[in-house]
């Protein structure tokens, strides 16, 4: 049972990636689901209603920020924290996350323990 109720989607086709933050954020107590595509991650967020949503921009199929325009749209689930967690740092790209309205945006690569610090930020 975990200590803490947050439960937390990792989306990233990278599997290091996924363990890497699954690793540390379990350790943290958090329930984490993982997926790899922005259609698996629409079914599971569906499903499972996470509080927070760590997500990476290049996915096959959907991006990243295709997924999170659906999540802030969508009256049920409006209210999860999406971080984007991606290597895009261009200037347009960042345009392009305020406007879909992401809660953060992180560019890859990130040191785990900056990125569970801004979890518990969003979730404390």
């Amino acid at each position: 049972m975990s200590t803490t109720p947050y439960r937390i989607l990792v989306v990233d086709d990278e599997a290091g990636i996924r363990k890497i933050l699954r690793l540390f954020l379990e350790r943290e107590g958090y329930t984490v689901f993982e997926a790899v595509s922005g259609k698996q991650a629409q079914e599971i967020i569906q499903k499972e209603k996470p509080h927070l949503v760590i997500l990476d921009v290049i996915l096959c199929g959907m991006t990243g920020f295709d997924v999170c325009e659906w999540v802030k749209k969508n009256p049920n689930t409006k209210d999860t924290i999406v971080i984007l967690f991606t290597a895009l740092n261009q200037e347009h790209d960042q345009k392009e996350a305020k406007r879909v309205q992401c809660d953060d945006y992180l560019t890859k690569p990130q040191n785990p323990v900056d990125i569970i610090k801004k979890v518990k930020e969003f979730l404390t």
